[in-house]
């Protein structure tokens, strides 16, 4: 009877600590030199295509598609503290004029706070075509940039992805 309770106490035991579905196990931690995030379990780094200091991740389904959506994540540095974040969105939204001019393409922004409490500015850059998104997640000197290539028209799971990225990033100290 003793031999029962204790495999019955063990299986609770071990039931208890199991992975359960809808938390961890539905995403993969990635650790940086920058800083570290989450991202959805259907998605994978693309090491053909990342390098050191910059990863890029792809749906898993996507594969072997030839253009498939994607999102990439690197560190870059400004000359503005975190408190001057409205000068880094000029900044940036110069830059992007800069580029697109001559171009049909469409920019909107938005800013708003991740969930880690930071700031941070999305961009998107629309051509028709294809669209890209990028998520500057501000700190002193320094930013994340989380940026969403959509080839197929179809940004909701890039985007949800990024915005699990953006949302879980914290920065290293």
């Amino acid at each position: 009877m003793k031999k029962i309770l204790l495999i019955l106490l063990a299986c609770f035991l071990f039931a208890g600590c199991s992975i359960i579905p809808g938390r961890s196990s539905d995403t993969t931690n990635i650790k940086t030199n920058f800083g570290s995030y989450r991202i959805p379990g259907t998605w994978e780094k693309s090491n053909y295509h990342s390098t050191k200091n910059k990863y890029f991740f792809i749906n898993k389904k996507d594969r072997y598609v030839k253009k498939p959506n994607n999102i990439s994540v690197e560190m870059g540095t400004n000359r503005y503290k975190t408190s001057d974040h409205i000068m880094f969105r000029q900044a940036i939204l110069r830059q992007l004029g800069m580029q697109m001019k001559g171009t049909d393409a469409t920019i909107t922004g938005d800013g708003w706070t991740t969930e880690k409490g930071y700031i941070c500015y999305t961009f998107t850059i629309d051509e028709g075509k294809y669209k890209t998104i990028q998520h500057y997640i501000v700190s002193d000197y320094k930013y994340v940039l989380v940026h969403e290539t959509i080839w197929d028209g179809n940004s909701e799971d890039t985007d949800n992805a990024a915005k699990k990225i953006v949302n879980t990033f914290i920065w290293k100290n």
